[in-house]
């Protein structure tokens, strides 16, 4: 699933990012440092937020994903019947009896 896939990227980038300021501001001086953990702790908590909101999704969509994932394979399924059929030759291209 992309959509996840690209969430799950994101917030690995964000920890990243975090961890990068992280750094910086071990080095940085006073006021500075301050300025900088104030941003940490405020990207932190936006961190936090998105992936609960991801989680969310996630939770109240999985089933429905599993449902829709259920439904296509037989569709699938019966395209390949179809697809079968259509192209067989001679008296073999009648439906066959499961």
């Amino acid at each position: 699933m992309a959509i996840k896939d690209d969430a799950e990227q994101l917030i690995k980038d964000l920890r990243n990012k975090i961890d990068e300021l992280i750094e910086k501001a071990k080095n940085a001086s006073g006021d500075v440092r301050e300025e900088m953990e104030d941003t940490i702790e405020k990207l932190k908590k936006q961190r936090d937020k998105l992936e609960e909101k991801m989680d969310d999704f996630r939770i109240k969509n999985e089933p429905k994903i599993e449902e829709a994932k259920h439904h296509l394979k037989n569709a699938l399924d019966e395209i390949s019947k179809a697809f079968e059929k259509m192209f067989r030759k001679g008296p073999s291209a009648e439906e066959k009896k499961d």
